[in-house]
């Protein structure tokens, strides 16, 4: 059935129904042809990691995961609006669970619930009616037309969240992620597991938008402040980010927290950091600075509190950071992760 259903022509062999049993080994049998694309879908089916992404040209696609919270409106307003800048497809998907079980056992007797499929229909018009009871105040709000001009496309599938979004985007020309930042009530400022397993293991960059996020235009973001630890995967990050604020109005700086002793060497890397960029990026406006501090978190809340910063960004190799930031024992003192965006790069 999935091969049929991707175009690939396929017979059965040695299938020898008695009693409703078969037998241990059944044998596909498809043309030469086919054979890539058939490996494909077997390796997706059992569950295999996929190959490396494909190279694509831009623009790619916006991809917005949305589970019909608040924290999901502000997330799909803000892919909205990179989408229009980027030129690029906007993609919003809704993943919803299913009465069906999603394996069986080969050989295990599995008893078939004749109230299964009102169920299935049940559980399917139910997440649909959902989506657009979603969609339809957005609609309004950036206006019909606007919405028309970018297009989306929808995507609502029974599955599980974090594998049909992490699935998406290997499968195809993802540039981004757009997702809100939910999380465990029982554990203030805690990220989401969703959005936690997407941040780490998602291919392409991850943008979280956080609950208490203040609306406001992607177009008045002013200033992009990235962490910087130089690590030598610090300007494919950069390369990264600047496709994306490239046809905004924002100013990027690279800001490393360092201790009194390490003063002069961190200097020199910032100042080497600052040239390159500038070279590069002619006409875009870069800072590098070096903010003094013992603790980087501390440092960090206090430099945001008191700068126009409007995103955060870091990268998943420096998962001892963000591992402490989204600690539940030190996020109930952080308070500005929670009010602007934080964009990860997957070194």
């Amino acid at each position: 059935m999935r091969l049929e259903e991707k175009g690939i022509k396929c017979e059965l062999e040695d299938v020898h129904l008695i009693e409703g049993a078969a037998t241990s080994t059944v044998r596909v049998k498809i043309l030469e042809n086919d054979l890539n694309e058939a490996f494909k879908e077997v390796d997706l089916l059992l569950g295999l990691k996929a190959g490396k992404q494909k190279k694509v040209n831009k623009p790619g696609q916006i991809l917005v995961p949305i589970d019909f919270s608040t924290v999901s409106e502000k997330a799909v307003e803000m892919a909205f609006n990179i989408t229009e800048h980027l030129n690029a497809k906007l993609v919003i998907m809704h993943s919803y669970i299913s009465p069906v079980r999603f394996s069986i056992p080969y050989g295990d007797i599995y008893p078939y619930d004749t109230t299964l499929l009102k169920q299935t229909e049940d559980a399917e018009e139910e997440a649909n009616r959902q989506f657009k009871n979603f969609l339809t105040p957005l609609v309004s709000s950036i206006g019909p037309e606007r919405w028309e001009k970018v297009n989306p496309e929808y995507i609502v599938k029974p599955g599980y969240a974090e594998e049909d979004i992490l699935a998406f985007a290997n499968e195809q020309p993802v540039r981004l992620i757009v997702i809100g930042r939910g999380g465990d009530k029982s554990w203030p400022g805690t990220v989401g597991s969703v959005t936690a397993d997407v941040m780490y293991n998602a291919p392409v960059p991850v943008l979280v938008i956080p609950e208490n996020m203040e609306p406001k235009p992607v177009v008045d973001f002013k200033e992009v402040l990235y962490a910087t630890n130089f690590d030598e995967k610090d300007f494919t990050a950069l390369d990264k980010l600047m496709s994306i604020v490239k046809s905004y109005e924002v100013r990027v700086v690279c800001a490393h927290v360092g201790l009194p002793d390490e003063y002069g060497w961190d200097i020199a890397r910032l100042e080497g950091m600052k040239d390159i960029l500038h070279k590069k990026y002619e006409k875009k406006e870069f800072e590098c600075k070096l903010i003094m501090g013992n603790n980087v978190l501390d440092t960090l809340e206090s430099t945001i509190k008191n700068d126009p910063v409007d995103i955060l960004a870091l990268t998943t190799h420096k998962r001892g950071m963000i591992s402490r930031l989204f600690n539940p024992s030190l996020a109930r003192k952080m308070v500005f992760h929670t009010e602007i965006p934080l964009l990860v790069f997957h070194a």
